[in-house]
């Protein structure tokens, strides 16, 4: 199987579709460092074979990917350390430039911020610049470069960190910003702990994960933090970027710092308050930092933007499963809460692992799952079965290859993350948070929990086993919301009596092991169901709360196609509930 937009994405380059012919899209190697960062100037041609060649009309980057032979590479990336320069120099010029925005000359050197001269890729020269050390652990780990035109370049693969990285202390509270010029501005009116990312805001959807990195780099000491204030713009990237940090870090422990406006001149960030307001309104707006809006009292306006953003299509959208004739009975919505089940072996979690390996496919979705049941490795093997469409074992199907299992697994171990404990059985506290981690570290935004009698069920003598349920189905819809991921959890039904021809009857998701809460409290409720006498699969929506956009409860049939191991949608085959088709 050649997948040719995961082939192009191991270049960093990103297509809406892979029909073959001719594309145009923005070029990984130079887009970033251009004024025009969204003009297209990359051609990407896809041949008949599936092999891709592309060429840049502006740096003149080229190359090939993908067709016949084409194996993904495990990426292994290394980091350049820059060379710590002899001199630093820091002219009268510079302490003028930042006087002018309101910042000291002792904030520039407790930065290590000094002129230089680089080569700029946007105007292809030479040009004086200011520098600004991005320092880890005692190294330095990058540098960037501003000239007075707001060009900017970094050094050449360096380590994604923070800049001012190790301000970041446990128990203490984090200021997130969008530039360096902001931290220094936090630093000159007081603030210590203040970090920024090193490409900023995006100007518009993200195409990859490569701006958020640094949380990864240092999701260990984030984890420790006690507040996240998250002091970005005020402008539509700011906004797009404070909800993302606050999708990963959690939002319950995040504080949108916000900046005033007076004459109605919005101040953007925490540079244009300290030059237009000064060092104490700064300090107020961080004090005055607001909770991000999860709980408790608000008023109408608090929602307003996100209102406008439903009504006009920008807010979350409903997601496909893959499935298009699924579409029509159930998507889903990030946050959400989905009780999946079937009776055992009926292909409830074959099922789901289709959707994880085709939603990554066709939006790089990147999962986390508990699922102790199948084992790792067993659980990889099938896996690689849905990507590659092959048996792994011997069968009646000739099995895929060694090199097949290879390129799967490289594909699968920037995807799909393992949650689970070898020396206890997790609480779903312990689970969620290591699924926390999984969030802030690779950007994950679904969890699966397969399934829910694998967690450990101790409880206080007089809590029932229903209480026990509700509570745990509201932890998880709390993670749900707070970090934008879709939590999936697989449950058991109780056992149901046969009927009179002895098939197993289909379950409803009131006979879910354990509280009628699974159906009551679910945003979605999925049904998975074989018919050995069809020999098809029923995908049941027995409940959707959010109709119709995320679809109308009803009942598709699969088939499951044993030469290539994985289940496959009958066309026209979605008929709504109660419709009498099963």
């Amino acid at each position: 199987m050649h997948d040719t937009r995961s082939a192009l994405a191991e270049h960093g380059i990103r297509l809406r579709d892979d029909r073959t012919g001719s594309h145009k899209t923005t070029c990984p190697n130079c887009s970033s460092t251009r004024r025009k960062k969204n003009d297209p100037c990359l051609s990407v041609t896809i041949e008949a074979d599936r092999r891709a060649v592309w060429n840049c009309h502006h740096c003149a980057w080229s190359g090939s990917t993908g067709g016949e032979g084409y194996r993904p590479a495990i990426e292994r990336r290394t980091y350049r350390k820059p060379t710590r320069p002899n001199e630093t120099p820091r002219p009268e010029t510079l302490a003028a430039w930042f006087a002018k925005r309101a910042i000291s000359q002792a904030v520039v050197e407790k930065f290590g911020i000094y002129k230089t001269r680089q080569w700029f890729p946007q105007t292809d020269r030479e040009e004086d610049c200011i520098a600004f050390p991005y320092e880890w652990d005692g190294e330095l780990r990058n540098v960037k470069y501003r000239t007075a035109d707001k060009n900017f370049r970094q050094e050449k693969d360096p380590e994604p960190v923070f800049f001012n990285a190790d301000s970041i202390a446990a128990d203490q509270d984090l200021i997130i910003c969008e530039g360096e010029i902001d931290v220094m501005a936090m630093a000159q009116a007081g603030f210590e702990r203040v970090v920024s990312l090193p490409n900023g805001a995006p100007s518009g959807p993200e195409t990859s994960d490569k701006r958020y990195e640094p949380f990864g780099t240092h999701w260990d000491a984030i984890m420790k933090v006690r507040r996240v204030l998250i002091a970005t713009d005020m402008d539509a990237p700011g906004e797009m970027l404070a909800q993302e940090i606050a999708r990963r870090v959690g939002k319950d422990r995040c504080f949108r710092v916000k900046f005033p406006r007076q004459n109605d001149v919005q101040s953007k960030d925490a540079n244009e308050c300290l030059i237009d307001h000064g060092a104490d309104v700064l300090r107020e707006c961080v004090q005055l930092a607001e909770p991000w809006p999860i709980d408790g009292l608000h008023e109408v306006e608090d929602f307003a933007m996100e209102v406008m953003d439903l009504y006009e299509g920008k807010g979350p959208q409903p997601l496909s499963t893959g499935f298009l004739e699924i579409d029509k009975s159930f998507r889903y919505i990030p946050g959400q809460f989905i009780a999946v089940t079937g009776i055992p072996n009926h292909g409830k979690s074959r099922w789901l692992d289709q959707v994880m390996v085709q939603t990554a496919r066709l939006r790089d979705e990147k999962w986390a799952m508990f699922s102790p049941e199948t084992g790792e490795g067993n659980h990889i093997a099938d896996l690689c079965e849905i990507w590659v469409g092959a048996p792994f074992f011997d069968g009646p199907n000739l099995r895929m290859s060694s090199q097949d299992v290879s390129a799967a697994m490289a594909w699968l171990n920037q995807r799909i993350y393992f949650l689970g404990a070898v020396e206890h059985t997790p609480s779903i506290d312990w689970l969620l948070e290591r699924a926390r981690a999984a969030v802030i570290r690779y950007g994950v935004t679904n969890i699966v929990i397969d399934p829910y009698n694998e967690l450990e069920a101790s409880r206080p003598d007089k809590q029932t086993e229903t209480e026990f349920v509700s509570q745990l189905i509201s932890k998880c819809k709390k993670f749900a919301k707070h970090h934008g991921c879709t939590v999936w959890m697989i449950i058991h039904p109780i056992k149901l009596r046969a009927s009179e021809d002895g098939k197993d009857p289909v379950p409803g998701l009131y006979d879910l092991a354990g509280s009628a809460h699974w159906r009551n409290k679910a945003d979605a409720g999925i049904v998975v169901y074989r018919d050995y006498d069809k020999d098809c699969t029923f995908v049941i929506s027995k409940k959707i709360r959010r109709q119709p956009i995320c679809g109308r409860p009803g009942t598709v049939k699969l088939e499951f196609v044993g030469a290539d191991r994985r289940f496959q949608a009958i066309p026209d085959s979605y008929q709504p509930l109660g419709s009498g088709s099963k």
